[in-house]
C-alpha cells in the first residue's frame, strides 16, 4: 500500500525531462549521399561525352566550360544549401564564432563547404588542404575519381585535356558568392603535368 508521501507524488505535476540532441561533430552521410546522389562523378562525365561526340580540340573545351561550369556551380549551391540543413556540431561553434568576431568565413566556413563538396562525390575521406588562413585557402586532389571516370568514358586525349577542371573552378567561385566572399580563384597544379590538381583562393 503505497504511503501518504507517494499518493501526494503522484498527484503533483512535474516537467518530463527531454534529453538533449546528441551533438555530432562528423559531416551527415545522409547529406553526402543526396550530393552523390545528383553530382557522382558518372553521371557528369555521361552527359559531357554525349555532348562532345564528333567534336575534336577547341571545342570539346568550350563544351567542357558550359557542362562542367554549370554541373560545378549546381553542385556547390546544393551544397551550400544542405550544409546549412544538416549541421554538425563543429559548423555550429564555427558560425558562432564567425559570428562574434566577423571572421573565419574565410577560409574556415568555406573550406568545410569545399570539403563536403568533394567528400560526397569522391573516393577519399579526406581532403588535403595545403594552406588556410586569412587571406588564402589552398588545397589540392590527388585521387581523382573524376579524372578516372573521364579516361574510362572519354580516353586518355580528351581527359588530358582536363575539362573537369572547370568543375572544380565553378565550384569554388560559387562557394565564395554564396558566402558574400571576395577572392580569386586559380588553378596552381594539374593532374596531367603534376600528378594532381591543386585550387588556390585568394582573398581580394
Amino acid at each position: 500500500m503505497a504511503t501518504k508521501s507517494e499518493q501526494e507524488a503522484k498527484k503533483t505535476a512535474y516537467p518530463l525531462f527531454v534529453a538533449p540532441r546528441p551533438y555530432s561533430f562528423e559531416l551527415s552521410e545522409d547529406m553526402l549521399q543526396l550530393l552523390r546522389n545528383e553530382f557522382d562523378p558518372p553521371i557528369i562525365v555521361a552527359k559531357f561525352a554525349e555532348a562532345i561526340a564528333g567534336k575534336k580540340g577547341t571545342e570539346i573545351d568550350s563544351v567542357a566550360e558550359k557542362v562542367f561550369g554549370e554541373h560545378g556551380g549546381e553542385w556547390m549551391k546544393k551544397t551550400l544549401q544542405l550544409g546549412e540543413e544538416y549541421p554538425d556540431r563543429t559548423y555550429e561553434m564555427l558560425k558562432e564564432a564567425a559570428d562574434q568576431t566577423g571572421e573565419l568565413v574565410f577560409a574556415l566556413v568555406l573550406q568545410r563547404f569545399i570539403e563536403i563538396a568533394y567528400l560526397s562525390t569522391q573516393q577519399f575521406r579526406i581532403l588535403p588542404i595545403v594552406e588556410n588562413w586569412a587571406r588564402r585557402l589552398v588545397y589540392k586532389v590527388t585521387d581523382c575519381y573524376t579524372f578516372k571516370t573521364l579516361q574510362e568514358k572519354c580516353g586518355s586525349e580528351v581527359a588530358g585535356l582536363l575539362p573537369c577542371r572547370h568543375a572544380c573552378l565553378t565550384l569554388c567561385r560559387t562557394g565564395c558568392q554564396g558566402l558574400d566572399l571576395d577572392a580569386t580563384v586559380d588553378m596552381d597544379a594539374t593532374m596531367v603535368k603534376d600528378g594532381y590538381c591543386q585550387f588556390a583562393i585568394n582573398r581580394t
